[in-house]
């Protein structure tokens, strides 16, 4: 073999390794999300159209009379009635926070380490130990919050006995901000070019409109994800409506993951649990693709 040809044998297994190494690396975590993410829901769907049976599955076909009397129960509405609340106080209450927290952060010349460290120490915290906390806060006997009332004068509330104000209750906590989404914008924030930056101030563009109109515009790819992120994880909300009232009173805090778990694990009923699954999902994904196709737009 001559040189010319050793070259070529050399130039094809380097060609060769570049293609199949990727995939390679890649193959076991395609496997295993298909296996563990998708798998699951082509199995909550085919679980759907059945009178499941766990003892003899998959049990009797039915179609689609699990949707059919899912949407005809009240319950159900009010569960997303419940779900689509939570979702606005979510965004009303807790969405701006953390960026204005980050964008403060940004400003502050010393003590940044300091305060950041401070932020993401209440992450650390379990969920469960923070609704035992705050549960005690919103306690009406001796509760924080009632003696801040009685303070100002006041009426005693129920609180997370209250249907009117059990939503706020569960919300109110991310009031205080804080967290990994503090550091996410405040890295995005660093990561703006400084000759963009000093560009800006030369032609005097300072103070708040340099927040609107350089900052926010250029992190807003990090906005995005994180409304994104927001919408998902409260459609889904499940463990602080239980841990907090278990999903009442009355039923006032019933989220549509809260359904889905009771479907599941209090009434066994298999089929109607996959159904509701199955339709949130397709409301999660498609408010999804309208977020998306919303900031395409702007981008454009």
């Amino acid at each position: 073999m001559n040189k010319k040809e050793k070259k070529k044998h050399r130039m094809s297994g380097y060609t060769f390794k570049r293609k199949v190494a990727p995939w390679c690396i890649l193959a076991p975590p395609i496997f295993f999300t298909l296996w563990l993410k998708y798998y699951p829901i082509i199995s909550a769907f085919f679980i759907s159209l059945f009178k499941y049976d766990p003892i003899n599955p998959p049990g009797h076909f039915v179609g689609l009379k699990n949707y059919q009397d899912m949407f005809q129960m009240d319950f159900y509405w009010q569960s997303w009635k419940n779900t689509l609340i939570f979702l606005l106080l979510q965004l009303a209450m807790c969405f701006f926070i953390p960026l204005i927290q980050a964008l403060l952060l940004n400003e502050l010349q010393r003590l940044q380490k300091g305060l950041t460290t401070l932020y993401i120490l209440p992450a650390l915290i379990p969920t469960s130990v923070n609704v035992i906390i705050w549960r005690w806060i919103w306690h009406p006997d001796y509760g924080v919050a009632n003696q801040i009332v009685k303070f100002f004068g006041g009426e005693p509330q129920a609180w997370l006995s209250d249907p009117e104000l059990v939503k706020f209750c569960i919300i109110f906590p991310g009031v205080l901000g804080g967290g990994l989404t503090v550091l996410l914008y405040l890295s995005a924030i660093q990561g703006i070019s400084g000759d963009i930056l000093e560009s800006a101030a030369l032609d005097g563009c300072t103070g708040f409109s340099r927040i609107t109109k350089i900052i926010l515009p250029n992190i807003s790819f990090m906005v995005f994800i994180q409304l994104i992120m927001c919408v998902i994880t409260t459609m889904q909300l499940l463990d602080a409506p239980y841990m907090y009232a278990s999903g009442g009173p009355s039923g006032a805090s019933t989220t549509q993951g809260i359904f889905i778990y009771q479907a599941f694990n209090q009434d066994l009923n298999y089929g109607r649990g996959s159904a509701a699954s199955i339709v949130l999902l397709i409301v999660t994904a498609l408010l999804t693709m309208v977020q998306m196709h919303f900031e395409k737009s702007e981008r454009e």
